[in-house]
């Protein structure tokens, strides 16, 4: 099964209490204009995909760009961690004094929500994301040579029950560096922390929670 992040973005506000801010997901909306583009190359219907890109410049509490990446969630909170990634912290829960936004999120999601945890920009940025990631698993043919040709594969099979009997495949390992694995987490989202912590790194943090 599957397992998603439910991530909010808070600051403090007069060094006193917190409050939950919203904001725009710029990558989300670069990525949706370029398939909206593509799908009218092809001739093909867009109404959806404007109207979702409507949807994305209106703020929103969700606006931290975080997809499914398991390297991420590993590194924030020690979540499906496969890959043994050193993780900025063990969850923490939520801290005691979590905005009144956040809170009635979390209470929603109840105990189908886990590993509820949160990280101050302070912790985000001075975070060795370099740190390298190993990987190993099996690949076809034309993953195979994409591996020898870039130094790792577009995709692979973890499990040795997964592969094909009529396919031949190959055992290969690799490395990569964490900030690779992340994306626009580590290009675009940590960036956007920093300056909306305004020079007080301590001052904005994120408050998150998993669910399968």
């Amino acid at each position: 099964m599957g397992c998603d992040i439910h991530l909010f973005v808070e600051k403090k506000i007069n060094a006193s209490y917190w409050v939950a801010l919203k904001g725009i997901n710029e990558p989300m909306i670069q990525y949706l204009q370029t398939s909206l583009l593509k799908c009218k190359e092809r001739g093909e219907d867009t109404s959806c995909l404007e109207d979702w890109i409507k949807e994305e410049k209106e703020k929103t509490y969700n606006f931290v760009d975080i997809q499914r990446s398991y390297r991420l969630y590993a590194a924030l909170a020690d979540v499906r961690n496969y890959n043994r990634v050193k993780p900025i912290s063990e969850p923490r829960g939520l801290p005691s004094d979590v905005s009144a936004v956040v809170k009635e999120q979390s209470d929603e999601w109840g105990a189908y929500a886990h590993h509820r945890s949160y990280l101050t920009v302070k912790e985000l940025s001075e975070f060795d994301w370099n740190q390298k990631i190993r990987f190993e698993g099996f690949v076809d043919e034309k993953q195979y040579y994409e591996f020898k040709k870039n130094g790792s594969p577009k995709w692979w099979y973890r499990e040795e029950d997964d592969l094909d009997s009529k396919t031949l495949y190959s055992r290969i390992q690799w490395t990569k560096n964490l900030s690779d694995c992340v994306g626009t987490f580590f290009t675009w989202s940590i960036p956007k922390l920093i300056e909306l912590a305004d020079g007080d790194l301590e001052s904005v943090r994120i408050v998150f929670w998993f669910d399968n």
